[in-house]
């Protein structure tokens, strides 16, 4: 059982990344939300959140939260929230161990990196651009 929404996640990463001066664009956000869910999965055997995605050509995106940050287009996104639902201690460490990872990185590298052959985003993607990736995949391939 998920603990989260995907949302609550995606507003604790652009709170704590803005907070820390390190703001990040849509298309990070949905990579490194993409990696935070594997990571966790690695980790603990379950999903962070619910929330499925959808194969985009640029890599897994999470279509709910993409809209809510698509205004910002390629810019970054300095938002703060004045309430934020701060995950558990130990889902925290892991959560911010991959934000802090990942939001030094370059955004078309997180995409290369999403792309990966036989990763979860290239199973869906080989069935047509907008596929959904169901969790079972993602599931899956952290057991492998």
């Amino acid at each position: 059982m998920a603990k989260y929404t995907a949302r609550e996640i995606a507003h604790y990463v652009i709170d704590t990344c803005t907070r820390d001066g390190r703001a990040i664009s849509n298309l990070q956000l949905q990579k490194i939300l993409y990696f935070v869910q594997l990571e966790y999965c690695k980790q603990a055997g379950s999903l962070l959140f619910a929330d499925e995605f959808e194969a985009w050509q640029y890599g897994p995106v999470l279509p709910d939260v993409y809209d809510e940050y698509s205004f910002f287009g390629g810019m970054r996104v300095e938002k703060t929230y004045a309430s934020v639902a701060q995950p558990a201690p130990e889902d925290k460490l892991i959560i911010d161990k991959v934000v802090v990872d990942k939001r030094e990185k370059y955004p078309w590298d997180l995409v290369r990196i999403a792309h990966a052959s036989g990763s979860p985003w290239d199973r869906a993607f080989r069935k047509g651009n907008g596929t959904v990736i169901p969790n079972s995949s993602l599931l899956a391939f952290c057991k492998e």
